[in-house]
């Protein structure tokens, strides 16, 4: 078991990571337990959890849990609360994936303004939701249009849930792993990952696995520990492939980590970095991009228009010139409209 501190000034909080599910009761302290998870999730292992704690209340998102990050769940999960009379003193957990993760720490931190939350992420893909307090809600196609940033008591990531993710759950989380990687040394695709026909069963390797996100939660720990809220510029780098990638998961279905993973293509190709054809065929070898992917421009144009991150009408990209070193890059609608078209010329 690994343990890695998230140093947020009053708000610091310790991530196991491992075979660690029974360090959860230590964390409750005789308070009522509220869970909050998915369909998937409860039917694989609210049991098990029940062996290592008591469960006084339970809401229940659906088997698509993405969907329901929105304020009809939101408000859904506000009436059950206040109908079972649910108080200050409640703790949340979060049981689940990252849009679990999301939702629940979003109520969390609304709910009678504040109550104590303990995220237990389920799937790959959550290393990344369940670290540095943001979360958000999706308002009809805009995705996390509104959000907090709320940190959890404690991080308990038991690996062992992820042994039952699907191949493309797999692929997905690996996504965000991938960026993590990029903007520190890219030494998982250099070195650990070079020679591999498949990642998809890398789940199963419990001392490489834990090895792959303990690096990846330390890259976002730096991040995140230099720029809290956001505020000074180090954070966005973050969002590093996440400009395209938000607009290519709502109008291709895809998945977060695959659209991810191809807005990071683009975002290096708009740096002149030439490593993103080499990354984008050595995704396509894992697996990625499957399903035929058609690219409606303007559908994609009005969803990035909404991006948060957008300012005065001009849209901002997260470019990497050179592996590890983020920088802004600003384009004008016309001018990712150009770059846009360029690049899928290069990829077919």
């Amino acid at each position: 078991m690994k343990k890695i501190l998230i140093d947020v000034n009053n708000d610091s909080y310790n991530i196991y990571i491992g075979n660690c599910l029974f360090k959860l009761k230590k964390y409750i302290n005789e308070k009522k337990v509220f869970v909050i998870t998915d369909q998937t999730v409860k039917d694989l292992y609210l049991d098990t959890l029940k062996t290592y704690i008591n469960i006084d209340y339970l809401f229940t998102l659906g088997k698509k849990p993405e969907s329901c990050k929105n304020l009809v769940f939101y408000k859904k999960c506000l009436n059950y609360c206040l109908e079972n009379y649910l108080d200050k003193k409640t703790l949340v957990i979060a049981f689940g994936g990252g849009a679990v993760t999301d939702f629940a720490s979003f109520f969390a931190s609304t709910y009678k303004r504040g109550l104590e939350l303990i995220l237990l992420p389920t799937t790959l893909l959550s290393h990344d939701s369940s670290v540095g307090g943001k979360n958000a809600l999706n308002i009809v196609h805009t995705k996390n249009a509104i959000g907090s940033i709320y940190q959890p008591k404690v991080v308990i990531y038991h690996i062992p849930f992820l042994k039952s993710l699907s191949a493309s759950e797999v692929l997905s989380g690996f996504g965000e792993i991938f960026k993590h990687d990029l903007l520190s040394d890219a030494y998982l695709l250099r070195v650990v990952l070079l020679d591999r026909e498949s990642i998809k069963t890398i789940i199963y390797d419990d001392k490489l696995i834990k090895e792959i996100i303990c690096r990846a939660i330390i890259v976002k720990k730096k991040y995140i520990e230099l720029d809290v809220y956001d505020n000074k510029g180090k954070r966005q780098f973050l969002n590093f492939g996440h400009t395209l990638g938000h607009a290519l998961e709502i109008s291709n279905c895809l998945s977060h980590g695959e659209a991810i993973s191809l807005g990071m293509c683009f975002d290096m190709f708009l740096s002149n970095n030439s490593f993103y054809l080499s990354f984008y065929k050595k995704l396509v070898n894992w697996g990625y991009f499957k399903e035929n992917i058609i690219f409606n421009e303007e559908e994609i144009l009005n969803l990035i228009k909404n991006d948060k991150k957008n300012n005065q009408g001009k849209i901002k990209f997260i470019g990497l010139k050179e592996i590890g070193n983020p920088y802004v890059i600003i384009l004008t609608i016309d001018e990712f409209k150009t770059k846009f078209m360029e690049f899928l010329r290069l990829i077919k």
